[in-house]
């Protein structure tokens, strides 16, 4: 009778067994559907800021508003994922620039401190992937368009210069912005920019492309300061061969 029992028993005992391993699976696939989803609705947004830049004319404030609510949806459904907060990043600072130049949308949507909201997804996604100097990058034009010359500015610069030393568009990027803002630039922030432009002359040479024309930074207004704050440096750098 007890060995009847105990067999009787073993299927009862092995659902029990098996009941993690089911929960976990409805688990994985609920994860699984909500990242799928996110990452459709975030194709949408993406589609939205692609066809905004060959045609910004053609987008109404519905589309902008129907862009948003499937951005809104894809943070919620994967609120950890920095890509979605690039993106974001990217949304409010197309945002921005409409705002910039008082494109009539902006007073029809009445959305504001766009410039701001870039900045606290880029803030948002670095949290996430520290590591990544393009999302560094946008966090510096954020705090330049909200005219916040700080320790953060000088700490994106550094980030972004430090961690992509090969890359043409941030080196070049940092090194025209900062001559730009030479005079507002923390003493820290301009030896970052000293950084850029030698980094900047020296991928030219390797590899000559006009969007990155490193004779725009030789002709600079700025350059001869930063000649000038290059000579006073302890650092060995070779931009004084280009200094007059």
């Amino acid at each position: 009778m007890t060995l009847a029992r105990h067999f009787g028993s073993m299927p009862a005992l092995q659902a029990l067994l098996y009941l993690p391993a089911i929960l976990a699976l409805l688990i994985l696939a609920n994860i699984a559907l909500r990242w799928s989803l996110a990452d459709v609705y975030a194709t949408q947004v993406s589609h939205h800021l692609d066809a905004g830049k060959k045609n910004a004319s053609n987008q109404n404030a519905k589309q902008w508003r129907q862009a948003r609510q499937h951005l809104e949806r894809t943070l919620e459904l994967r609120p950890a994922y920095a890509r979605y907060f690039e993106l974001a990043e990217a949304f409010y600072q197309r945002l921005d620039s409409l705002e910039f130049r008082r494109n009539p949308l902006i007073q029809e949507l009445a959305w504001h401190d766009n410039a701001l909201e870039a900045l606290n997804y880029a803030r948002r996604g670095l949290r996430l992937t520290p590591s990544w100097p393009y999302l560094w990058n946008k966090l510096v034009i954020s705090k330049v368009l909200l005219k916040q010359f700080d320790n953060e500015l000088t700490g994106g610069m550094e980030r972004a210069v430090y961690l992509a030393p090969w890359e043409q568009s941030i080196q070049y990027g940092v090194a025209i912005l900062g001559l730009n803002l030479w005079p507002s630039l923390q003493d820290t922030a301009r030896l970052q920019v000293l950084q850029a432009i030698e980094q900047t002359l020296a991928m030219d040479q390797i590899n000559h492309r006009k969007v990155y024309d490193a004779k725009k930074v030789l002709s600079h207004a700025n350059f001869s300061q930063a000649c000038e704050k290059n000579s006073m440096s302890m650092t060995q750098s070779q931009l004084h061969s280009y200094c007059p």
